[in-house]
């Protein structure tokens, strides 16, 4: 079952004459006899019978009516670009994985998910920069670094008047205190 065309539309008839086939209990009950089991594997090619044994066939309703829902079938295959999938339709089911990782799936086309990425080198690619996002990033880069000089600059002037108190009231206590650490003699 490979679909040779991105044909969405033709894709989801597909999958509802898939889901019409799986829901249509009178067709699931004539796949099971064998007269029509034998019809269907002549029609598909998969074990060609001699003439003589298909002319009873156009009296048989139940041959007749599976083989006209294959006909339908087939023509929304072909018109998909995809063979029959004649295994599903056996099967009861409506489930067909293509060949792109779609999945068609109660009369609808599912889209593959994506895999998770394994390591850091499965990332898919960060979309392009907007054009003039430079100068957008260089300006608040500028502002932000102005910013921080202005407070480096605010909080030295605060701190160098600190620094300063102290070194004088440093060098008045050791002005009053002489080496031997007796009060100088005041003159």
């Amino acid at each position: 079952a490979m679909a040779s065309s991105n044909d969405e539309g033709a894709l989801r008839q597909v999958a509802q004459a898939l889901a019409t086939l799986k829901a249509n209990e009178s067709f699931q009950r004539a796949l099971e006899v064998p007269e029509v089991k034998r019809a269907l594997k002549h029609w598909a090619g998969i074990e060609r019978l001699p003439p003589e044994e298909c002319e009873d066939w156009a009296s048989d309703s139940a041959i007749m009516f599976v083989l006209g829902e294959f006909r339908r079938l087939e023509h929304v295959c072909r018109s998909a670009g995809m063979k029959v999938p004649l295994d599903v339709v056996v099967a009861g089911s409506d489930e067909l994985k293509l060949a792109d990782g779609r999945t068609l799936l109660a009369g609808e086309v599912v889209a593959k998910e994506k895999p998770k990425p394994s390591s850091i080198y499965d990332l898919e690619d960060l979309p392009p920069p907007a054009p003039g996002a430079w100068k957008r990033a260089l300006f608040w880069q500028l502002i932000t670094s102005g910013a921080v000089l202005l407070m480096t600059k605010i909080t030295m002037d605060n701190q160098r008047d600190e620094i300063t108190r102290r070194l004088d009231v440093a060098a008045d206590v050791e002005n009053m205190v002489d080496v031997g650490g007796a009060p100088a003699p005041e003159e």
